[in-house]
């Protein structure tokens, strides 16, 4: 969408070189020269000069370059949206965090789609990755934990889920109805320092005067699978939203743990830009998500 000869600008602002940049855009050297005189025709104003045999930006030429590197990033944001409106005006990318479940979360939006709500492109990634995706506009939804609110974005609730504890059967069998701090002779399992998991789970422990270092060791591992199986071959504790754990549980591969002491809902929220352009979607589509997600509980 912008005058071709603005690549070729910002091309000689990173080589300082005619030659290179002509290389670099497959075009002649006198046909970069050309474009950088009418870009200085166009503007009134001098961009480059020689010091010392080294080509430099003018002051006129810094500026320039700031706002067209701006405008090359809003020309591909829209030609990108455009695209996408053409080929798919019913496409919701959506995104979500894989510590609530990405089984229970992909039959959701199954069911969604097989009822009509259009086409839906789940995306299952860290809540910090998604949110960044989102304030980039690469998706128009985000399902976080509430304590990820974030004051750029609007939200909408979809409902509490129980945060739970969980071990393979013969261990949570001996710890059921047990107090929190009967736990702690026996190794935790959880996520990587920095992952969103990591965080709920730490911020629930802080709440009861707890930490991960009460518990006897700690083994981390960067995928929930592998925790579950950690957890099901009776190597530790387990905390985890129970929509996440509802199908090992169903399978005997887990079991919850009854803690007296320890009884904990955590809130769940969309977010999203203001002024989506799949806006119009939302509030049927969070009528939908809502009654699936309540129903997924209660099973």
């Amino acid at each position: 969408m912008l005058d071709f000869r603005i690549a070729t600008f910002l091309t000689l602002c990173e080589t300082r070189s005619y030659t290179q940049t002509a290389k670099m855009l497959n075009i002649t050297q006198p046909s970069v020269t050309q474009h950088i005189k009418h870009l200085q025709k166009k503007y009134h104003c001098i961009l480059f000069h020689y010091e010392s045999k080294t080509l430099r930006l003018t002051q006129a030429g810094e500026y320039l370059r700031a706002h067209a590197e701006e405008m090359t990033r809003i020309s591909a944001k829209i030609v990108s949206d455009l695209q996408r409106m053409g080929l798919d005006e019913k496409l919701l990318r959506l995104g979500c965090p894989g510590e609530l479940g990405e089984t229970a979360i992909t039959r959701i939006v199954a069911n969604m789609m097989q009822s009509g709500s259009g086409k839906i492109a789940l995306v299952i990634r860290d809540t910090p990755e998604l949110l960044a995706m989102l304030h980039n506009s690469d998706l128009d939804l985000v399902l976080t934990d509430a304590c990820y609110q974030d004051s750029r974005f609007q939200s909408e609730s979809v409902g509490e889920v129980p945060f739970a504890v969980y071990a393979g059967v013969e261990l949570a069998e001996i710890y059921q109805n047990c107090k929190l701090e009967e736990l702690f002779i026996n190794p935790l399992l959880l996520q990587n320092p920095g992952s969103s998991a990591r965080r709920i789970l730490e911020d629930c422990l802080t709440g009861r005067d707890a930490f991960p270092e009460s518990f006897a060791d700690r083994i981390t591992a960067g995928s929930d699978n592998c925790l579950r199986e950690l957890a099901s071959s009776g190597m530790g504790i387990l905390f985890a939203y129970r929509s996440s754990m509802q199908d090992a549980v169903d399978q005997k591969r887990l079991a919850e743990i009854a803690v007296s002491d320890f009884s904990e809902k955590r809130s769940l929220i969309f977010q999203y830009k203001k002024n989506n352009q799949e806006q119009n979607r939302f509030p049927e589509f969070f009528r939908t998500f809502r009654m699936l997600w309540n129903a997924l509980l209660q099973n």
